[in-house]
């Protein structure tokens, strides 16, 4: 290897551990950031909410059987909701959609418990099914805030008043990074637990890296601001509404935030290839709608691997520069999987620290390969196209 090669690897290992470090003591600089950045480029801000309980509608789209569907709808009840007033819609596109009789049993259980529910029967369409279904859901129904969360999403000891606190001063939206706890074991598990809460592209992570970013699976936003951005109606044709709808809000100057709640999602049970398939249907969210960013995945998401490959090459030429370059770069690797599982409230384990981080770089560079060349996805039976401009084809 040249010279020059090996001075680029060395300036690219340094450039990855350096933002490792950060996403690992960012919540100690937090502060002094925000204050400098409130003070160079202030955000607009809404008109803060009354005082008293913020009215909170919480939208909940299903779709299919998702693991433990009808504990995730419920789990709502034991969510912390102090100084908010909930009323919850459940969103199925029909009766003959798996998640139906799930989602009614669920209503009828909330409401028994005193949480005012409905079960919306949406005939969504899409192309974006779940953001078609929230526009539906949302329509003629008025609330200060309104809080998604995925049907995955268990939202058991999860504080919403947090969730939601920012917006009753006058942001503009909160997102909640969601990681999985993977009960079942499988590889595909324990790759998708790895990418979510083992390295930089971890949620929790990556919220302190880009906490406009937003992702989608639980997230709150004032219903005066979504609604000066054009709705949920208006964002059917893009694959990631979360991102554009981020987008949106960062473009009129408004303020996305991002907090970790301990939040996880129930899904369980993948295989190797269909966690590869999420995470490229994700990817492919990026590549459509944040293009410059698919260059960060080889370059920071998944870099350690390849890394240690141009390591070894360098070896016979120059083994101690590539000794000493191989072990920065697992080193950050394993201090990023700790430093995630953390911020995921995540229990560490030796292998969660030092094998499945790898098999999740594994996953993660064969979903960047595939999503390269991706013009159609399949999801939740459904197959979704996409023309020249990135945008879901109508009636696809």
């Amino acid at each position: 290897m040249s010279f020059a090669l090996a001075v680029a690897l060395t300036v690219w290992t340094a450039i990855v551990a350096v933002i490792s470090l950060w996403a690992l003591c960012e919540p100690l600089a937090r502060p002094l950031v925000r204050a400098v950045l409130d003070r160079v480029s202030p955000s607009v801000q809404l008109r803060p909410l009354d005082p008293g309980p913020v009215s909170v509608l919480v939208l909940r789209p299903c779709a299919g059987r998702d693991a433990d569907l009808e504990g995730n709808l419920r789990s709502l009840l034991d969510a912390g909701r102090d100084g908010l007033s909930v009323r919850c819609v459940l969103a199925v596109g029909s009766a003959s959609d798996e998640a139906f009789v799930a989602a009614k049993q669920a209503a009828e259980w909330l409401r028994a418990h005193e949480i005012e529910t409905e079960l919306a029967l949406t005939d969504a369409v899409g192309p974006n099914h779940k953001v078609d279904q929230l526009a539906r859901a949302l329509a003629g129904r008025r609330a200060s805030v309104v809080l998604v969360a995925d049907s995955d999403v268990d939202l058991r000891g999860v504080d919403l008043a947090a969730l939601v606190a920012p917006l009753r001063a006058g942001d503009a939206a909160c997102w909640a990074s969601v990681a999985e706890r993977g009960a079942s074991g499988a590889l595909g598990d324990r790759a998708s637990v790895a990418i979510l809460a083992g390295g930089l592209h971890g949620f929790a992570l990556l919220s302190r890296l880009d906490p406009a970013g937003m992702v989608g699976k639980l997230f709150a936003v004032r219903a005066d601001a979504l609604e000066n951005v054009g709705g949920f109606s208006s964002m059917t044709r893009f694959l990631g509404e979360d991102v554009e709808l981020s987008r949106r809000l960062r473009a009129e100057g408004y303020a996305v935030r991002a907090r970790e709640l301990g939040v996880f999602s129930s899904a369980s049970g993948r295989t190797l290839g269909s966690a590869r398939d999420r995470y490229a249907r994700w990817m492919l969210v990026v590549r459509t709608q944040r293009g410059a960013l698919m260059a960060s995945y080889p370059l920071l998401f998944f870099a350690a691997p390849l890394q240690v490959l141009f390591a070894a090459a360098m070896a016979p030429s120059r083994p101690a520069w590539a000794l000493a370059l191989a072990l920065v770069a697992v080193s950050a690797r394993v201090l990023v999987a700790i430093g995630a599982r953390r911020a995921a409230r995540l229990s560490l384990t030796a292998r969660a620290a030092l094998v499945d981080p790898w098999l999740g770089d594994a996953v993660l560079l064969s979903a960047w390969l595939r999503a390269l060349t991706l013009r159609e996805v399949r999801w939740r039976g459904g197959v979704l196209r996409f023309d020249r401009a990135g945008l879901l084809v109508e009636g696809s």
